[in-house]
């Protein structure tokens, strides 16, 4: 603009107003001149009015309101998460496996190994935020590993966005070396490098129901266990891997890194290794357990049965020589991801190949419980060991018989002979009573089998176990309705009835007489060692179970009945063994549609004993015939064969 072209404004007399087109009279008017010729003022100037004005500035105050708000929320609530986002876009910590420790049987052999496992694992939070880039992921994923894409993103909505997950667990090594190479820079998906089991096997596979397995934490295990476990870790399920899991896991390695936005490594700010778990020696040796398994298949296998149990302990501490549950199941199944087909086909088995039969059945004692009742009647005083009573093939209290096994009865009977030949009448009698002789009655029973164990865990070290059953008259009156009736206790004297023991504890209480008044928790750990990778191992201290139930004469009169089997009554076939033994066999009714359980256990040698061995075949008839089979076979063997090999 030239000078000759400044803004006219008029002057203005004391009260006059200035007309303006287009405009009022508190508005600035510039009149624009040209050079020798003036125009008409044209209108610039305010056009917004006050009341807008206000709402403009109204507007202005809502939207700097809105974001202080916003500001506040973020560093209120959401700043610690911003915070750990901020951290992990710098840094992050990776947990590495420790080494496992391994297992060894009595002489060395190697059980459990470690082998390399592989898992894909994916971090939400790290994943591409383009959707093409993200879709492109997900369908190699799913044509690499077989799942599909809704599976994938249905498992990112269910995760933390910050905590890995496993989305496919097990993958081949081939598997694993294709992934690598398509996921080359891909954000938030990474190849685990891990370790899993691989277990030795017996040709029956019994050592799984010892052993157990371990598998990928669940959600719920790691909310017990999360400052120690991450998603990706494995566990102990069962067996001794869940019993001694902190001696067995060791100490994981923990190595904090730097990483760029996309979470990619970029180099390693500190380190710290990890230590390998301890090793642990069992009690058993590698050949016995075979043989014992292979002689307790092969006379089911006989007798055309499915299912037993045999377990060997040294009564001097508790030592498990040998234990098999048949049928059994693969470890190798669980360690390798058991796929739900399988699994619920281990479920629907019949046989029920998954039940630890030594810790997780519960059966009628039959005969061996009258040993337990041969004892307190004595401690009692109901009986001495020259007291007889007379079998003539059963008693009969009012309307009610109750017999003898052996048709006619057995005569003229003591506490020796009783137990020798099993001799129901003379347990009758003892036990609820008769004519003129007194009986224990059920809480006395009760009380003793309590006493010796039956009702409460043997607490063997590798598996949670059932305690089996006493029955009340209490207990009966509530659950059933009904009395408890004289017959009642004559049965519960003689191993049927309601009483239920596990074959542990039938183990259990024949080592207490077998070692002369003093039984030992049953243990199958014979050491660990003190530290990762020593050579040093801390021996595992027996634990006494039970001692002192009753007096040494009472301890001595029964051994003499349990020797008196072997001798002359339903325990003859251990005559055949290079050493002396003693045993009791029994026939458990349990019912009315199938054959009855059979047992047998026993001890050899009987004065200084090396096994007590306690056999189970259910529905197996008569212990005498079944039982005694698998007994007098794995104890003719240890004795005449693995003793001379071992003393070699």
């Amino acid at each position: 603009m030239k000078k000759s072209q400044l803004p006219f404004i008029p002057e203005l007399d004391e009260g006059e107003e200035i007309s303006v087109k287009y405009g009022n009279p508190y508005e600035w008017v510039e009149s624009s001149f040209i050079e020798g010729q003036s125009h008409a003022a044209e209108f610039m100037g305010r056009t917004i009015t006050d009341r807008r004005l206000n709402l403009l500035f109204a507007c202005f105050v809502a939207v700097i309101l809105l974001f202080a708000a916003r500001s506040a929320y973020f560093q209120l609530f959401k700043g610690n998460d911003f915070a750990l986002l901020a951290e992990r876009n710098k840094t992050r910590v990776i947990t590495t496996q420790a080494h496992r420790g391994i297992l060894f049987d009595l002489k060395g052999r190697v059980l459990v190994r470690n082998i390399p496992d592989f898992a894909v694992a994916l971090t939400p939070i790290d994943l591409d935020t383009q959707s093409d880039v993200r879709s492109a992921l997900f369908a190699t994923l799913s044509s690499t590993l077989g799942i599909p894409v809704q599976n994938i993103e249905q498992e990112i909505a269910r995760h933390d966005r910050y905590q890995p997950f496993l989305i496919v667990d097990h993958i081949s090594y081939e598997t694993a070396l294709k992934l690598e190479a398509s996921l080359q820079g891909a954000s938030g998906i990474e190849l685990v490098v891990s370790e899993r089991r691989l277990y030795e096997m017996t040709p029956e596979k019994s050592i799984s129901h010892i052993i157990g397995y371990t598998g990928r934490i669940s959600d719920d295990e790691l909310q017990e266990v999360k400052d120690a476990y991450t998603l990706t870790d494995t566990i102990g399920k069962i067996g001794l891997e869940l019993s001694y899991e902190d001696a067995l896991r060791g100490i994981a390695g923990k190595r904090e890194v730097e990483v760029d936005a996309l979470g990619h490594e970029k180099g390693i700010l500190s380190e710290r290794p990890g230590k390998q778990g301890r090793n642990i020696v069992l009690t058993f040796d590698w050949e016995v357990q075979k043989k014992a398994e292979e002689i307790l298949g092969a006379v089911l296998k006989k007798f055309n049965k499915k299912r037993g149990v045999l377990i060997a302990t040294d009564p001097s501490g508790g030592q498990i020589r040998a234990y098999v549950s048949l049928p059994s199941y693969d470890s190798n199944m669980f360690a390798n991801g058991i796929r739900s087909q399988e699994y619920q086909s281990l479920l629907d088995d019949k046989e029920r190949p998954l039940l630890n039969r030594g810790t997780g059945g519960e059966y009628p004692s039959g005969s061996t419980i009258k040993m337990l009742v041969a004892a307190a009647a004595l401690q009692e005083h109901i009986v001495t060991k020259a007291t007889t009573v007379l079998s003539s093939g059963g008693i009969r209290y009012g309307a009610w018989f109750f017999p003898d096994w052996k048709a006619g009865g057995h005569g003229k009977t003591n506490v020796i002979k009783a137990l020798a030949e099993s001799v129901n009448t003379y347990f009758y009698s003892i036990g609820g009573g008769y004519q003129r002789q007194k009986g224990l009655g059920v809480d006395l029973l009760v009380d003793y089998f309590r006493r010796f164990g039956i009702g409460e865990q043997t607490h063997v070290d590798f598996q949670e176990e059932r305690s089996g059953f006493l029955p009340t008259p209490e207990w009966k009156n509530d659950v059933r309705h009904e009395p408890w009736y004289i017959g009642d206790t004559y049965h519960i004297s003689i191993g049927q009835g309601d009483v239920l023991v596990t074959p542990f504890q039938v183990n259990a209480y024949t080592a207490y007489f077998a070692q002369k008044g003093v039984s030992y928790h049953p243990h199958i750990v014979q050491s660990i060692a003190q530290k990762e990778s020593s050579t040093e191992y801390d021996t595992v201290q027996p634990i006494i179970h039970k001692k002192d139930i009753v007096g040494s004469d009472v301890v001595a009169t029964v051994r003499e009945g349990l020797r008196a089997g072997v001798l002359a009554g339903s325990s003859r076939r251990l005559l055949s063994l290079p050493v002396d033994a003693a045993g009791k066999t029994g026939t458990a009714q349990w019912s009315s549609t199938k054959p009855p359980h059979a047992w047998f256990t026993g001890w050899a040698p009987y004065e200084k004993p090396e096994l007590v061995l306690t056999v189970l075949i259910e529905e197996g008839e008569e212990g005498s015939r079944t039982a005694m089979s698998v007994a007098s076979d794995l104890l003719n063997w240890y004795f005449r064969e693995y003793k001379k090999l071992s003393n070699k």
